[in-house]
């Protein structure tokens, strides 16, 4: 029996409220905290436990619901299910309590632009009681130091865009699908660029430009959307993975170091890079986390390197 399939009758779960954000710049700093309480308590008769029977969540029939409040922004959950649950189950319960509750949590937040408050639970103390009144936990934390080289050199060549503020949000944001969003947008810029153009076949030829533009003249609003069509330089008979693959290939990043070793990026990982693009707004759609850090984010990274490298010797020269 693998661990998942484990019978678990109860969880124990640290929950935190955070702040998605804070707002900073010179004189000014924000912050926003969130406390569990229950609604109407006055503060002077706050108790240090807020508990519930017999009540079902998300579908889920739980025989107690209590939260031990540490402090204000922390407490430890304490659920028992009514029915014994596998493993996996359980922790999926408790993600999607978290989820949904989370959300809730937009109905009564009164100025998002400084943070959006969010439960986050603490899976490394989370415990699965895997016997009636009692089980066996463990759980093991890590912690990681790398060290930043600050040098004059490194310091010097320097080069920012707005590009490179999307990139960062990318390395803040704390969900993959953020992260998913914001590196692509990196790839998505690349592949626009004019100095790529050449490489495709476009969908159409002059002539045929010409005479579908002469059949529509007399409908100038018609006409001006078929121009739209015609002049997009995305519209080529290549593929869209087809071209990523050889533009990644122009660049240099065909093949990038994973963690595993070196990873070939050729037209079925792009494919499979699009596909995830367009599935990641879907329900239930989740990140391909491997294709997330081992390929996207070098990608990303790299292309980013190629456009500011690039648009700087544009610079340089347009100076001279």
């Amino acid at each position: 029996m693998s661990s998942d399939d484990r019978t678990v009758y109860a969880l124990e779960a640290p929950l935190k409220l955070v702040a998605s954000h804070e707002i900073a710049y010179p004189g000014f700093q924000s912050a926003l905290r969130g406390e569990f309480v229950r609604l109407g308590e006055p503060a002077e008769n706050r108790s240090a436990e807020i508990a519930f029977r017999d009540i079902s969540i998300l579908g889920v029939p739980l025989s107690k619901f209590a939260m031990e409040r540490s402090n204000g922004d922390t407490g430890l959950l304490k659920i028992a299910f009514d029915r014994a649950m596998t493993k996996a189950d359980a922790f999926g319960f408790l993600q999607q309590l978290a989820d949904a509750w989370s959300a809730t949590l937009a109905d009564v937040q009164r100025n998002p632009w400084y943070g959006n408050l969010y439960l986050d639970i603490r899976w490394s103390q989370v415990k699965a009681l895997t016997a009636q009144g009692g089980g066996i936990w463990a759980s093991m934390q890590m912690t990681s130091t790398e060290g930043v080289a600050v040098e004059p050199e490194s310091l010097a060549a320097l080069r920012w865009s707005p590009l490179t503020d999307v990139f960062v949000e990318g390395m803040k944001a704390s969900q993959p699908k953020s992260k998913f969003l914001f590196w692509f947008v990196i790839l998505e810029e690349l592949e626009k660029r004019e100095e790529f153009l050449s490489l495709f076949t476009p969908l159409f030829s002059p002539e045929q430009k010409s005479e579908l533009q002469q059949v529509l003249s007399p409908n100038s609003a018609a006409l001006q959307r078929l121009n739209g069509l015609l002049n997009n330089p995305t519209a080529t008979l290549e593929g869209r993975a087809a071209k990523l693959a050889r533009i990644i290939d122009e660049v240099g990043s065909s093949r990038i170091n994973g963690l595993g070793g070196p990873i070939v990026v050729d037209q079925a990982r792009c494919a499979a890079l699009i596909e995830q693009r367009n599935k990641v707004a879907h329900k239930g759609s989740s990140i391909n986390k491997d294709l997330l850090y081992n390929v996207l984010f070098p990608l990303s990274r790299a292309a980013l390197k190629y456009i500011l490298e690039r648009d700087a010797m544009s610079a340089s020269g347009a100076q001279r």
